[in-house]
């Protein structure tokens, strides 16, 4: 069996689900980390008994690595992917792809370059009950759109914010909870229900000292016709399940957390049943409580891209598409108008 080597840079908390999940894939090993932080490298290089590096350059020399993980800060994502392309690395890059479309689209080129594939990390597509509720969207079965509606309502303490100097900045993190509590949830709207035609938005701070937003609404109108809304705040104490409502005139379908909590359609039988997924990740309150499992299963979409030469499911271009939504959103609250895509 081939196997791929697996390099992780950035050993924060999300590194050890991106390990957690190599771990568990047959034809992926981890083979190698690296962090500015001496400690965190040590640490994490001892938790999984891989050698570790602080010098990036030296990192990506490694014949072993084919697959760079980046799980850096948002605003370092391009800047380390670049550098991965042209030293001949396939690139994995966790959500967003970077802060602003600009970058990504710089970090999508420079791969398309080097020849190498990029993905980057949106694993709730890869979950049963968001992946059932696309196919029948995709199948006709609500009929006409109607409405498409995403809640982020989650709470993030203080000492949430003050653990990392990155975070709730606009030099790393790019934005508060939109771009990112909010952003796998964000995607998945658009995912399913298509291409975004103009947002109108509003953000504040109203919970956290914090140079971004905490709090923000935001109005769609979709090229389908559909209209939409999204809510995204890590200021709801205690914090609720992620949810996305999908509406056509035929039917509609709720996913609460990774589950379908609602599948009520006009030419519904008495015999039809959906499986309900049962929740295995909630960061409504915890960022840490989440599961590996989509992890693993689009990390092993990407080893499968590599060994067969395809695209991944979800490469540049598609990761692209939520930051470019959101992106949006952050302009029409700037400028208080609507904003078309």
């Amino acid at each position: 069996m081939q196997m791929v080597g697996i390099g992780i840079v950035g050993c924060g908390m999300v590194a050890k689900f991106h390990a957690e999940a190599i771990g568990l894939l047959p034809q992926a090993k981890l083979v190698a980390a690296c962090s500015r932080n001496t400690e965190r490298a040590s640490k994490f290089g001892a938790q999984f008994s891989i050698p570790w590096r602080t010098n990036y350059q030296e990192f990506l020399a490694s014949p072993d690595i084919q697959i760079v993980d980046i799980c850096t800060p948002s605003g370092t994502h391009a800047g380390l992917g670049i550098a991965a392309a042209r030293a001949g690395k396939h690139v994995l890059v966790e959500k967003p792809i970077d802060i602003t479309p600009e970058r990504a689209q710089e970090l999508i080129n420079a791969c398309r370059e080097a020849g190498v594939k990029l993905g980057v990390i949106l694993q709730s597509r890869f979950m049963d009950a968001p992946q059932r509720i696309k196919q029948a969207f995709d199948a006709g079965r609500f009929g006409r759109p109607i409405m498409g509606n995403a809640y982020v309502k989650w709470f993030r303490t203080d000492q949430y914010y003050a653990s990392g100097e990155w975070r709730g900045t606009l030099a790393l993190d790019g934005g508060g909870a939109m771009i990112n509590q909010a952003i796998h949830t964000i995607d998945l709207l658009r995912w399913i229900m298509g291409p975004v035609e103009s947002v109108y938005a509003l953000t504040a701070t109203l919970a956290h000292n914090i140079e971004v937003e905490d709090t923000a609404v935001a109005a769609l109108r979709f090229k389908n016709g559909a209209l939409g809304t999204i809510e995204a705040t890590t200021s709801v104490y205690p914090g609720f399940k992620r949810r996305v409502e999908i509406t056509g005139k035929n039917g509609t379908a709720i996913l609460d957390g990774d589950s379908i909590s609602t599948w009520a359609f006009v030419d519904q039988t008495g015999e039809e049943t959906v499986e309900i997924a049962a929740d295995i990740t909630d960061g409504s309150a915890d960022p840490a409580a989440i599961s590996a499992e989509g992890h693993r299963r689009q990390i092993a979409d990407m080893i499968d891209a590599v060994l067969n030469d395809r695209a991944p499911a979800v490469d540049g271009v598609e990761g692209k598409k939520a930051l470019d939504l959101i992106a949006a959103i952050y302009r029409s609250a700037a400028e208080g108008r609507a904003v078309k895509l």
